[in-house]
């Protein structure tokens, strides 16, 4: 195999697909991916996945089953809204993991192929000499799944120690009430680090055309501080080779140009003979200088001052990546459609009926068994936290990721200010059109964007639906209330 230049960035995945593996969440073959980090399907792997699927279910069920007296008694004692809420919502967490598990089974195949695109793009953007530092996702990928973790004991264990009869053997199976939320925490994890990847490199283009615009912002100062210093000797930003010699013979200059540096430093430099053909001044009686020595006259160098088709070259091969990333892009939507689909949903309605179960429990009625941790408030303001931070933050980094893309328009034009240019901003005109029509919009199969304003939606219809709740929960009691008197 040819050496790669460019790590993946799957190198930095390993503990999460460890994980992931472990627990029978992706299907991926394990020894492939420690060798050589890449994203191999596996008939084993896929067998395994569907045994955990179907173990999982099995002791879920056992669960239910094993509570199934409390259900019974809140059937007999409250309303036929709140049994119906209790029973669907006890399994859209089963429904969201299984749908996790069927996608990365499903998409599989699909999956190495984003990661190795991404992999040629790093490869491509290495030529126009920037560097994607991608050392801080295993730091990343750490702290989210310690946070993952550490809230899925939180609320497993107070709900197992204060609300769960545990002197009962039958009450073990209580572990696998956390089981759902887990699995897609790690598979959302996965979707997080992914997106935050392509981000990256959005942002690392507009970086870099933001920097050819600051350059060229800092030759044109520097050329108008030396037109007011120096009105007849202007040095033009780009010039031949014949006034090269011209220009030192004149100012005692030489050009010297930094490799390391990219940029052109003028230095002075001492001449042998003075201009009378005089011979070697003596080192041992070096004159004072009457005057302050010439400065050190640094020129900025610009990218956008040059060979136009060279300007071009290099503005289109950032569209290219820009159009490839976004490419990339909707194909990560694609893949995780669904889940996110599932996710948003499991997060609106689990959020709303923990809080109607938590009203209920203030007014001493009987909640389905599953959602006893609406029981204390501390545990619900735990749980609700850890659920909307999955939703509002994977909601954010979409945004801001659909944001970074649709930046590099407006960095591109920036540089056709600054070069004040016709044929460059003819470039710049038709690259605008390219990316017009290259974007990246990232949604829940389509039934709504991922957005601040999808956010603020999702904020009023919980408040909406949960005063409605109450209400009806008020018109039952009322109704039970007098019917008993």
């Amino acid at each position: 195999m040819a050496h790669q230049s460019v790590q993946s960035i799957l190198v930095h995945f390993g503990n999460l697909f460890l994980l992931c593996k472990m627990l029978g969440l992706y299907p991926h073959d394990l020894q492939t991916f420690q060798r050589t980090q890449t994203m191999q399907s596996s008939k084993v792997g896929t067998a395994m996945v569907i045994f955990t699927m179907i173990i999982v279910t099995i002791f879920y069920n056992l669960l239910i089953y094993s509570f199934s007296e409390d259900d019974r008694e809140l059937k007999a004692s409250q309303s036929t809204l709140t049994f119906v809420i209790g029973v669907f919502l006890t399994y859209i967490g089963l429904g969201m993991m299984i749908t996790d598990q069927f996608s990365a089974i499903r998409n599989q195949s699909k999956i190495g192929e984003l990661y190795e695109r991404m992999r040629m793009v790093d490869e491509n953007l290495l030529k126009e000499h920037i560097v994607i530092d991608i050392s801080g996702i295993t730091k990343h990928s750490l702290i989210m799944i310690g946070i993952a973790v550490l809230c899925e004991l939180t609320i497993l264990i107070s709900t197992y120690a204060t609300l769960v009869n545990y002197t009962e053997w039958m009450s073990i199976l209580w572990i696998f009430s956390c089981f759902p939320t887990f699995y897609n925490s790690l598979d959302k994890i996965w979707f997080a680090l992914t997106l935050n990847a392509l981000r990256q490199r959005f942002f690392v283009i507009n970086s870099a055309l933001d920097d050819m615009v600051e350059s060229h912002e800092k030759l044109k100062l520097w050329l108008e501080q030396s037109s007011s210093r120096k009105p007849s000797a202007v040095l033009n930003a780009k010039f031949s080779s014949s006034l090269e010699y011209l220009y030192k013979e004149l100012t005692h200059m030489d050009v010297v140009k930094s490799y390391n540096s990219g940029k052109n430093k003028i230095s002075p430099i001492t001449h042998s003979l003075n201009s009378f053909g005089g011979g070697f001044e003596s080192p041992k009686k070096p004159k004072k200088l009457t005057s302050k020595p010439p400065m050190l006259n640094i020129v900025p160098e610009s990218e956008l001052v040059g060979d136009i088709n060279n300007v071009e070259e290099k503005l289109n091969n950032f569209c290219q990546l820009h159009d490839e990333i976004c490419e990339m892009g909707k194909m990560l939507n694609e893949l995780w459609s669904c889940p996110i689909l599932v996710l948003m949903a499991y997060g609106f309605l689990i959020f709303t009926a923990q809080l109607y179960f938590l009203y209920c429990a203030t007014q001493n009625q009987v909640i389905p068994s599953l959602f006893r941790s609406a029981k204390s408030a501390i545990i619900t303001t735990i749980y609700l936290s850890y659920t909307a931070g999955k939703c509002i933050y994977l909601i954010y980094l979409s945004w801001k990721t659909s944001l970074e893309s649709k930046r590099t328009g407006i960095c591109l034009h920036k540089c056709g200010v600054a070069a004040d240019n016709n044929s460059l901003y003819e470039i710049v005109n038709h690259l605008s059109l390219k990316l017009l029509n290259h974007s990246v919009d990232f949604s829940a199969c389509g039934f709504f964007s991922l957005d601040m304003e999808t956010l603020y939606g999702v904020s009023g219809g919980i408040t909406s639906y949960l005063i409605i709740l109450i209400q009806f929960n008020l018109a039952a009691q009322q109704a039970k209330d007098a019917i008993v008197n």
